[in-house]
């Protein structure tokens, strides 16, 4: 079985991973995209490679292209807005 190589550095994991609040769905995410042959569908993996990089991806939008429990998409960019509704898995 594959793994994301961007696991250690992903933003998203670095950045909650130590909100136990929303720790618990994170490791469920881990297990299903970034430990398993889905890291293929990461929207987070797809818009890195579309945008040249992982640095203009919000930290808050998770694997699947949505934005973390609790917080909003109000202040992606617009580009990132249109390119993660096409990247969905």
């Amino acid at each position: 079985m594959k793994h994301c190589d961007n696991l250690e550095n992903c933003p998203l994991f670095r950045k909650y991973k130590n909100c136990e609040n929303k720790n618990y769905a994170l490791t469920g995410f881990i297990r299903a995209y970034c430990k398993d042959d889905k890291y293929v569908d990461c929207v987070r993996r797809k818009l890195s490679k579309a945008l040249g990089g992982p640095e203009r991806i919000p930290a808050n939008m998770m694997p699947s292209g949505l934005p973390v429990f609790g917080t909003f998409r109000d202040d992606w960019s617009a580009e990132v807005k249109a390119l993660q509704v096409t990247l969905k898995p």
